[in-house]
């Protein structure tokens, strides 16, 4: 997890949209991060010989056995204008925003075990009554002065 996704204002306020956002920018740099394996596949150097400094790879058929590999984004549109406006034209904020509510509407949590469940309320009530010995020490502290 990386810390702050979606927060805006320095915390004040979190966005769901910033969330799927950030989250897109985020595993783009892990793609890249990892890095690519280097081997005699990948270097194709059969294929740069083949078609020759300044030739043509898009339509090359190692071309398009490999280009997935490289990072691929689901919100940031990589079209040009034309294209992207006869797609809608939705920016990369709607796209997100659509995304996010998705994700809201569609998440179907599964319980947590019984377990874990008497877990967390162990901890939430000794929490409580924590807070409850606090705010008494601190009424006591007040009526002392």
């Amino acid at each position: 997890m990386i810390y702050g996704l979606g927060m805006l204002e320095g915390g004040l306020t979190w966005d769901y949209a910033m969330l799927v956002m950030e989250n897109e920018m985020a595993r783009m740099i892990m793609h890249t991060v990892k890095g690519m394996p280097i081997n005699d596949e990948r270097m194709a150097l059969d294929v740069l010989e083949q078609v020759g400094a300044g030739g043509e790879y898009i339509s090359h058929e190692h071309t398009f056995k490999h280009f997935r590999e490289l990072s691929q984004s689901d919100l940031i549109d990589r079209r040009n204008r034309d294209g992207w406006k006869a797609a809608g034209g939705k920016d990369l904020v709607e796209k997100s925003y659509e995304r996010a509510i998705d994700l809201i509407d569609s998440y179907k949590p599964e319980p947590l075990p019984e377990e874990i469940q008497k877990q967390l309320k162990t901890v939430l009530a000794e929490a409580e009554e924590e807070t409850k010995e606090i705010k008494a020490k601190a009424r006591r502290d007040r009526r002392k002065k």
